[in-house]
């Protein structure tokens, strides 16, 4: 206990210092910035590497506006966007391997919980709704057995 309390207490001393560490790493980037920018010559490259940046930032600017531009009198006028048919109710059915009457009363339910066997296929389908309906006339503790039933 007494090592744990020693480190726990040097840390925070430590930690104590973090501000005049900080400074000092300001002052050290200020110095290391002035020797690199103006004793070295670095503002003059850097100002040219701006320039450099400067035209390919507009190169590729350039390229996406053609390239929205070309998109733009290519399509004008033109709707190519259709809404999506409904699917039959029979092909439903058929897909799902039910009967249509089966797959009518599935479109009337609120909520539903489709059951599936391993392959993937629909074994049963439940009534949320209903069941919820249910179990909210029964008391609490009957509602909570019945919906753990239910799932």
């Amino acid at each position: 206990m007494s090592k744990t309390l020693t480190t726990l207490f040097w840390l925070i001393w430590l930690g104590l210092w973090l501000p005049l560490a900080t400074l000092l790493g300001w002052a050290m980037f200020g110095w290391q910035f002035k020797v690199h920018m103006f004793d070295l010559g670095g503002l003059e490259r850097f100002v040219d590497l701006l320039a450099v940046y400067a035209a390919v930032i507009a190169a590729m600017s350039g390229s996406l506006m053609a390239w929205a531009r070309y998109n733009y009198l290519r399509f004008r006028g033109k709707d190519r966007r259709r809404s999506v048919g409904s699917v039959p109710l029979h092909a439903l059915a058929a897909r799902a391997g039910q009967s249509t009457e089966t797959v009518q009363d599935w479109h009337a339910m609120r909520i539903m919980v489709a059951h599936h066997d391993a392959n993937g296929h629909i074994v049963r389908v439940a009534d949320k709704t209903a069941a919820d309906r249910e179990t909210h006339h029964l008391p609490p503790h009957q509602a909570v057995a019945a919906a753990a039933l239910s799932a």
